[in-house]
């Protein structure tokens, strides 16, 4: 029994919308699930380590220099 359809290029761009879509969201959950720290350089590491530098800021776990000279010193220290 062999049946054909016929689907139109809007359904089919459609369709591929929505899978892609679809694919961008799952990971995002994954990573939020699953992952410590999504594939690095990718949009959701980026969106990641804004968000984690974001919290340090906030919550000030950072280190402020007056000068480079005072930031070598505290590197080498």
């Amino acid at each position: 029994m062999n049946q054909t359809i016929t689907i139109s290029s809007k359904t089919i761009d459609e369709i591929l919308t929505r899978l892609d879509k679809l694919g961008r969201d799952i990971r995002a959950i994954k990573v939020k699930l699953f992952e410590r720290e999504p594939l690095y350089g990718s949009d959701e590491w980026w969106e990641w380590s804004e968000k984690k530098a974001d919290e340090d800021i906030d919550s000030g776990r950072l280190v402020k220099f007056e000068s480079v000279q005072e930031a070598i010193k505290w590197l080498n220290s």
